[in-house]
């Protein structure tokens, strides 16, 4: 075993997790992590699908990357190119505002909605950007995201997600929603209660007019799609171009994540791991992120363009990130 799937077994058997899946990539090598269980009673498997909290953040941002590549939508356009109803404040907002969660927007579900385009219409006709330090909202900003990239694309999200993503890197799992026939397992508490990121979206969960609750996959597929940002900086991944990476990539405004406090965004991703999340051994340009419920980690996605190493991890119960830390120090 290795010393992570050593600390991981110790933890459960402490009773401090109850069960995680893992990924890691490096030297070419791939290496499937699984410990305890992902629901009372059921072992975790590495092809047991989670909800991955945040998963959507990277999927739309690479997503939106293949499309600004096929012309179909610019990183600077406004709103306004997009929806002919939006409040005077809203018109302005760009999409690289929504991938880097540098608008403040209230997290607004309207729940009659029927489509995600409605609900988008919604948002861009009556929301208010509030003034203040950024601090993301994925509901609002994947809905917009989403429904911008329904109509460029002439097709359903899932559909545009499973044809630009998941396809081209042969991933089984990797879903912005859960999908017919396939149940995937929740995070639990050790008791067997369940716990949910505490936002109004809980109440509707994932569905296709709510694409900003999380996503649904394995660790081995969120991880590959690291993977393949990682050779794309190189020229050689099958999404994106090394520019459109890069610009994914570049720092923008540092944004208040939760009570984690303020951390540096790119365009979908975070690039301030190696700052008091990630154990020693990271580089700087390690980009990724953590996912929280309610206020701890439940996910981590690192991937280390200096070491082309990559490291993903879904936690069915939560962790605080000083044991992160320890589990990824080298």
């Amino acid at each position: 075993m290795t010393r992570i799937h050593v600390l991981l077994q110790e933890w459960v058997d402490r009773k401090i997790i109850l069960g995680a899946q893992g990924f890691s990539l490096e030297d070419g090598e791939g290496c499937h992590i699984v410990v305890g269980e992902a629901a009372p009673g059921t072992d975790v498997t590495p092809d047991i699908a989670g909800r991955l909290y945040c998963a959507n953040k990277p999927v739309l941002a690479v997503t939106t990357g293949i499309a600004s590549e096929e012309g179909l939508v610019g990183l600077h356009t406004a709103l306004s190119h997009y929806f002919d109803d939006c409040t005077p404040a809203m018109a302005a907002v760009t999409i690289a505002d929504l991938l880097g969660h540098t608008v403040l927007l209230p997290p607004t579900l309207h729940k009659n909605a029927v489509s995600l385009d409605e609900r988008a219409r919604r948002i861009v006709s009556r929301a208010v950007p509030r003034p203040g330090s950024a601090h993301y909202n994925a509901q609002t900003t994947s809905a917009l995201l989403g429904a911008i990239l329904e109509r460029v694309y002439s097709m359903p999200l899932e559909r545009v997600i499973a044809e630009k993503v998941a396809s081209p890197l042969s991933l089984r799992d990797l879903s912005l929603m859960p999908r017919p026939g396939r149940p995937y397992s929740p995070l639990h508490r050790r008791d067997g209660s369940m716990c949910f990121v505490p936002v109004e979206d809980e109440a509707r969960g994932l569905s296709p007019v709510n694409p900003g609750q999380a996503g649904v996959s394995t660790a081995a597929d969120m991880g590959l799609v690291y993977a393949d940002l990682l050779k794309s900086l190189k020229g050689q991944g099958t999404l994106l171009a090394p520019s459109t990476v890069r610009s994914l990539l570049e720092n923008r405004r540092s944004i208040q994540l939760y009570d984690l406090g303020p951390r540096s965004w790119g365009l979908g991703f975070q690039r301030d791991l190696p700052q008091g999340i990630l154990g020693v051994g990271w580089s700087r340009g390690t980009f990724g992120h953590v996912g929280t419920a309610p206020r701890r980690i439940v996910v981590l996605h690192a991937a280390d363009p200096a070491s082309d190493r990559v490291l993903t991890f879904r936690f069915f119960s939560s962790i605080d990130d000083h044991r992160v830390q320890q589990l990824t120090t080298r």
